[in-house]
């Protein structure tokens, strides 16, 4: 209160000076305060000389300057009333008419009534172009422009204010070309122009830099720019901007402000992984936006609590209040940008809690809606809860199909990216093309002024073409650097294809030669009597056969792999009629090796849905893998066990084993360990590739460890669906 009385005395003291009326200085100085209370205060204190005036604009700024402060501390609903009131005294004033249709269309905008908004805004445009109200037709051409932002018509909006830079450049004084700045600055934001956004943000910052603007304008600059540092992923940068905001907006005890900084500062440091920070963020937030009524603000802030919650691994919580969160969106007209964010992180919610068929029809209707209105991460986001969705209900075909649309959708943006980027650049110099050309003008209107500098200006204009051309031929330089180093990369990838692939045809092929060169020569010595045809010989020509045939196997593996034609048949199998197989068969496969076999029942599920036959193709292939490479005398041992919700096979050998650098690729395709000792063993990087993926199809996991026996150990698991 004493601040007012020293700048009310001071005001007095000035506008004597100035030879204005009190009122008048009074009504500035209100408008001077940053803090909507006291100003509130100060506007009431001066509601019944005013009224009493007959002076209309004064009435007419009062009702302005009065309005926009309650709206401000959340009473919208009061302001709108008394605007509605003073409209029809405005009648044979068209300039004052139209700046209350002005100030109601950003009442109505700022309670989120757009359709309402939009045509008063529209008409306070038109009328302020009209009545040659240059200022105030710039000023309400951006309220409409933040209009088509919250609307979602951001390309509306950005060719809104292009026309008008093009149109009155000239014109725009450094506060209008700021608000402008602003503007379009929000819009770019929204269609992924995000440095470019960030140019027009610093343009706005160093023409405030240069002009006293309100602490209420700092704020909005502070804001915007820490918008963009959580856009481009630096939370840290953004934390530190946002609270800079927030504590000048709680000088000014704008809840609305206030309450857009708190839930910054909960998406921000929720992206930190400062979870209890955040939370108590959204909760503020909450509570200033809830003071304003406004519901769509209340709705954001509940959805970063529910994003907090969820990764607080509280589904339940964040369930109930992101359905309440996408009940107000689908209530709010146009904002689709609220209605996307909220049924995808909905869908999301119902994926993790294991609910499918909810979880797949919200993510549908996101995935149509932000197709719609373009919304190209959102549309990646909502092909990607689709894809797992059918992944768990094992439907591969659609899984596929929506993998597929997932890839082309990145591959997509990552090129429309690619193009922004190559715009911004492009804007750069058209930037710099323009600024030369200013100082172009300026260089020869010097020359018209001083004939004696003449030859310096000339000098100096040649070299900033110079500089223009060097900018240009670096940009290319740098453009075409970039596009042979991507080729370079291609040619390098394909290059480690071909040899690999080329590789292994040549190995296959000496592998083949072999067995087929000696089987040959054994046929030849019985043919002519050389060999005896006994038992013996025919043995060893059979063996050579099966290592031809071991071959094709591998061969018909890679085109199974590579041609993603790899299917298993599910049924249900008795789990301990198929491990009394195991222990049948299995131990035919080791000659000269220690083979232990045990088997544990840990519940009393004696079922499974497998493939049997790729299933012991698996074991198999792994038993082989460690009889091939484990060093004589060795020890292989196999143990099953059966779980609550798994069926778990465990395959170890002896030595050698293999590096931990090599172990996670064990399963690649085509891979194969180098500088193993038995490294001439056959083998062409096939069974275990073949291995991981009849257990991939059976949404099973497999791993390979050090084994404390000094080889390899092998964990197979297999999922057990039990009935509810």
């Amino acid at each position: 209160m004493a601040r007012i009385v020293f700048c009310f005395l001071f005001w007095i003291n000035a506008s004597l000076a100035a030879g204005q009326s009190p009122l008048h200085s009074q009504l500035a100085l209100a408008q001077s305060l940053h803090n909507n209370l006291e100003r509130i205060s100060l506007i009431r204190s001066l509601e019944t000389q005013i009224n009493q005036s007959d002076d209309l604009d004064l009435q007419v700024d009062f009702m302005i300057l009065l309005a926009n402060s309650l709206d401000n501390t959340g009473k919208a609903d009061e302001a709108q009333r008394i605007l509605e009131e003073i409209l029809p005294k405005t009648n044979n004033s068209p300039l004052l008419r139209t700046k209350i249709k002005h100030r109601l269309g950003k009442v109505l905008y700022n309670n989120h009534h757009y359709d309402a908004s939009e045509v008063y805004l529209s008409n306070a445009l038109d009328t302020f172009k009209k009545l040659g109200h240059f200022e105030l037709h710039t000023r309400a051409l951006s309220d409409l422009a933040n209009l088509y932002h919250n609307t979602g018509r951001y390309y509306e909006g950005i060719n809104l204010i292009t026309h008008h830079f093009d149109e009155y450049e000239s014109q725009l004084t450094p506060l209008l070309l700021a608000s402008l700045y602003h503007s379009i600055a929000r819009l770019l934001e929204q269609v992924d122009q995000i440095k470019l956004a960030l140019m027009y943000k610093i343009k706005k910052f160093e023409i405030e830099a240069k002009l006293e603007v309100s602490e209420s304008k700092k704020a909005g600059t502070l804001y915007a720019i820490a918008v963009s540092y959580s856009d481009i992923g630096n939370y840290e940068k953004s934390v530190q901007y946002f609270k800079l905001a927030y504590e000048i907006d709680k000088r000014s005890a704008d809840l609305s402000y206030i309450g857009h900084s708190l839930a910054q500062l909960s998406y921000n440091t929720y992206k930190l992984g400062q979870l209890d920070t955040a939370k108590i963020y959204a909760l503020q937030a909450i509570d200033a936006f809830t003071a304003t009524k406004s519901q769509r603000n209340v709705a954001w802030a509940q959805h970063n609590l529910s994003l907090i919650l969820t990764a607080q691994k509280k589904f339940e919580e964040a369930l109930i209040l992101q359905e309440q969160v996408v009940n107000v969106a689908n209530k709010a007209k146009g904002d689709f940008h609220l209605k996307n964010k909220s049924l995808l992180h909905l869908s999301r919610i119902h994926f993790l809690l294991g609910h499918f068929q909810q979880a797949k029809r919200l993510a549908n209707k996101t995935f149509k809606q932000a197709k719609i209105h373009d919304f190209r991460l959102t549309q990646i986001a909502a092909a990607k809860i689709l894809a797992d969705v059918y992944k768990q209900e094992h439907n591969y075909a659609d899984a596929y199909l929506w993998q597929k649309q997932l890839t082309e959708l990145e591959k997509h943006y990552a090129q429309t990216n690619l193009d922004k980027e190559l715009a911004f650049v492009q804007n750069s110099l058209e930037s710099l093309n323009k600024d030369i050309l200013i100082k172009k003008s300026q260089l020869e209107h010097s020359n018209t002024q001083a004939e004696l500098a003449k030859s310096q200006n000339h000098a100096l204009v040649i070299l900033l073409l110079f500089m223009l051309i060097s900018v240009i031929f670096i940009v290319f330089y740098l453009r075409s650097l970039s596009n042979k180093k991507l080729l370079s990369q291609k040619n390098a990838y394909l290059d480690q294809i071909i040899l690999q692939r080329n590789t292994l045809f040549s190995q296959i092929a000496h592998d083949i030669s072999t067995p087929v060169t000696a089987a040959k020569l054994q046929l030849e010595a019985m043919q002519f009597n050389i060999s005896p045809r006994d038992d013996n010989h025919l043995q060893r020509l059979d063996n050579k056969l099966g290592d031809i045939h071991r071959l094709i196997n591998d061969l018909s593996g890679i085109a199974l792999l590579e041609e993603a034609q790899f299917k298993i048949s599910l049924k249900p199998q008795s789990i301990f009629e198929f491990s009394a197989q195991l222990e049948t068969d299995l131990p035919l496969l080791i000659t000269t090796h220690k083979y232990q076999y045990a088997f544990h029942n840990e519940t009393s599920i004696t079922t499974i849905d497998i493939d049997p036959v790729r299933i012991r193709q698996v074991i198999s292939n792994l038993i082989n893998n460690s009889i091939k490479y484990t060093h004589n005398p060795g020890h292989i041992s196999l143990s099953i066990r059966v779980t609550q919700h798994a069926l778990i096979f465990v395959i170890e050998d002896s030595a050698p084993t293999v590096s931990d650098q090599h172990l996670p690729h064990i399963f690649d395709h085509l891979y194969r360990v180098p500088n193993l000792a038995t490294s001439n063993t056959a083998g062409h990087g096939i069974g275990l590739a073949i291995v991981k993926q009849v257990v991939t199809l059976h949404n099973g996991d497999i791993e390979a460890q050090q084994s404390a026996i000094g080889g390899i150990k092998v964990t197979l698991s297999l999922p057990i669906k039990t009935k509810g």
